[in-house]
């Protein structure tokens, strides 16, 4: 009799190991997959927060999360970078240039350097001060290129006398993105007046 109570002792211990031992094991799971599903969650909203942002020098907000920005943010970048490349004295070019190479693509860097250096050494060696205004922009939908058009005003300085140049009328292609949070600029050649900028609200030609 004895004998029997000791055994069924024993398997009651034994199911009673078996039964924590399989609850641990579930709860082990349970968390794992808790774990696995909130760090998933939290590398979806840490790469899908949209954000809201109005920069100190523009009169209106855009929206971007770490992988793009909507129309204004590349409107905003666009309107920095003609900026940084145009707008300049012999005082601030290679500060300006320099600073726009940081945003150009390695791939690209090289080619834009060397055209940088010559329009800065032109623009120290005759005294120039320019402003670009940009008064017409438009984006291919298909490339996603971005073209602005304005007005260049230039006026050299000799000695203590400053000449105005004639007014230009110029149209730059800036192709960028904004990747994972940073500026990348991958062209910003001079092109041919777009036909569209002659064009008012309804299409016809100016």
């Amino acid at each position: 009799m004895g004998g029997l109570m000791k055994l069924q002792i024993k398997e009651t211990r034994h199911r009673v190991v078996v039964y924590t031992l399989t609850g641990l094991v579930a709860l082990v799971f349970l968390l794992a997959v808790a774990c696995g599903i909130t760090g998933a969650m939290a590398w979806y909203f840490a790469h899908t927060q949209k954000t809201i942002t109005t920069p100190m020098t523009f009169d209106r907000p855009f929206v971007s999360d770490v992988t793009a920005g909507d129309a204004a943010l590349n409107s905003m970048l666009v309107r920095s970078l003609v900026n940084l490349r145009l707008n300049v004295t012999p005082e601030t070019v290679d500060r300006q240039h320099e600073l726009l190479l940081s945003f150009v693509t390695p791939e690209a860097r090289s080619e834009m350097k060397k055209v940088l250096a010559t329009e800065s050494a032109y623009v120290k060696k005759n005294g120039i001060a320019s402003v670009y205004s940009i008064e017409q922009e438009a984006t291919d939908p298909k490339t996603g290129d971005i073209t602005v058009g304005g007005t260049l005003r230039a006026s050299t300085t000799n000695g203590s006398v400053s000449v105005d140049l004639p007014v230009a009328r110029q149209a730059w292609r800036l192709r960028l993105h904004y990747v994972n949070g940073l500026i990348r600029l991958e062209a910003f050649p001079e092109v041919s007046w777009s036909a569209s900028f002659n064009a008012d609200s309804s299409g016809k030609s100016l």
